[in-house]
């Protein structure tokens, strides 16, 4: 009914939005970068993160939290020789 839409959509602006390399994630509660990245399956030793266009030091993954930007690009690393 009328009132659960207005729920729905109350708790939709509630919820942090953001993309990761142009995938659109949507999450009830705030995450530290690092936990995130390590919680859906990066190999956090051979990537690089870019938020809103900066590159965001692997130092400051735990104390930055996925709310703080919009857009995330990982890049993975490549050795070769």
């Amino acid at each position: 009914d009328r009132e659960d839409r207005k729920f729905c959509k109350k708790l939709q602006n509630l919820m942090i939005k953001f993309s990761v390399n142009g995938k659109i994630f949507e999450l009830e509660n705030d995450i530290n970068v690092y936990d995130f990245l390590a919680q859906n399956g990066y190999e956090l030793k051979f990537i690089a993160l870019e938020r809103d266009g900066e590159i965001l030091p692997k130092k400051l993954w735990h104390e930055h939290f996925m709310s703080e930007a919009k857009a995330y690009e990982i890049v993975t690393l490549v050795g070769g020789g």
